[in-house]
C-alpha cells in the first residue's frame, strides 16, 4: 500500500472545536467524484454520513468496512464536505473534512433515437426494474479482498469519447452526470476484469447498458461494463485482475461501439479514472 499522508486541511468537530487529524489519515487529497483510501487505527470503527445519493439507504451514519485499519469511502459527485465518526472506547467523535469541487466536462450528444432519451411508458417498468436490481446487488459487498491494484478495462481504445461527470444533454435534454468512463473501441475488442472479484451480475440486455456485467471488488466497491456485445463470465464467477470477461459492443443506449466502465461504492458513483492514478 502507498505511503498514506496527512490531509492538509483543518478539521472541525460536531461541536466546532478543532481536533488533530493524524486520527484518520488519507492517501490523496479529497475531491468530489472520487474514491478515496485512508487509514485509521484498528482498534477503532469507523462511520460515515449517509448520502441520498447512496442508494437504497435512510439518511444517517453507517459503519465502514476495515480492514487492519485500512478503509475506502466514495465522495460523490458535486459533495462538499465529507463527515466521518471515529468511535474508540471512550466514544465517537465527528469530523468534517472540505473536499475540492472538481469541474466537469458538458458533453452534448445528438441523434440518439427519440425513445431513447425519453423512453416510452410501455419501457418504464423494465426500467425500473433494472435500476432496482443493480441497486439491490450493490447493497451488499462480501467479496473479502481489499484491492489498490487496477488494471485498464482494456488494452487498446481509441479515445475517452465521454469522461466520467460530463453533464450530458442528449438531443437536447439536460440529463444527470455522466456515471463512468467511455472507452471507444472497435465491436469485439476484448474486455478485462480491472481487478479480482467476484461477478455478482451478468444481463444480456438491459434499457440502457445493453450486456452488462457487475463485479463486487470488496468493502463497497464495484465495477460494471456496459455495452457489452459478448458476455465470458458467468455470476457467482471468481476473477482476477486482467481476466477476459467480454468483448466491447454497442448494445443499449449506444451510438457506437465502446466501453462503458463504471465504479461505485456501495451505490455512490464515481471517477474510474481515478483509479489508474492511485
Amino acid at each position: 500500500m502507498k505511503k498514506l499522508f496527512l490531509l492538509l486541511a483543518f478539521v472541525l468537530s460536531s461541536c466546532s472545536q478543532n481536533h488533530p487529524t493524524d486520527k484518520i489519515l488519507f492517501q490523496t487529497p479529497l475531491q468530489d467524484g472520487q474514491l478515496t483510501y485512508g487509514q485509521i487505527s484498528p482498534n477503532h470503527k469507523l462511520f460515515i454520513e449517509n448520502s441520498e445519493r447512496r442508494i437504497g439507504e435512510k439518511k444517517g451514519f453507517f459503519e465502514v468496512p476495515t480492514q487492519d485499519g485500512r478503509f475506502v469511502v466514495g465522495i460523490p459527485q458535486d459533495a462538499t464536505r465529507l463527515t466521518l465518526k471515529l468511535q474508540d472506547e471512550k466514544g465517537k467523535e465527528t469530523y468534517h473534512f472540505p473536499v475540492q469541487k472538481r469541474k466537469w466536462k458538458e458533453d452534448i450528444v445528438n441523434g440518439l433515437p427519440s425513445q431513447k432519451v425519453q423512453p416510452p411508458k410501455e419501457e418504464q417498468e423494465r426500467i425500473m426494474h433494472e435500476y432496482l436490481l443493480m441497486r439491490d446487488k450493490r447493497k451488499v459487498s462480501d467479496y473479502p479482498q481489499f484491492t489498490q491494484d487496477w488494471l485498464l478495462p482494456l488494452e487498446r481504445f481509441s479515445r475517452i469519447s465521454s469522461p466520467f461527470g460530463s453533464r450530458r444533454i442528449l438531443n437536447g435534454i439536460v440529463t444527470q452526470g455522466h456515471s463512468g468512463t467511455d472507452y471507444a473501441a472497435p465491436e469485439g475488442t476484448a474486455v478485462f476484469a480491472a481487478a479480482d472479484g467476484k461477478v455478482v451480475l451478468v444481463h444480456p440486455d438491459m434499457f440502457y447498458t445493453g450486456g452488462t456485467i457487475l463485479i463486487d471488488h470488496g468493502f463497497g466497491v464495484y465495477t460494471n461494463y456496459c455495452h457489452l456485445s459478448r458476455i465470458d463470465v458467468s455470476e457467482g464467477q471468481i476473477v482476477k485482475a486482467g481476466e477476459p470477461i467480454a468483448a466491447v459492443g454497442s448494445t443499449g443506449r449506444a451510438t457506437g461501439p465502446h466501453l462503458h466502465f463504471g465504479l461505485s461504492w456501495y451505490g455512490v458513483r464515481l471517477n474510474p479514472e481515478d483509479l489508474f492514478k492511485i
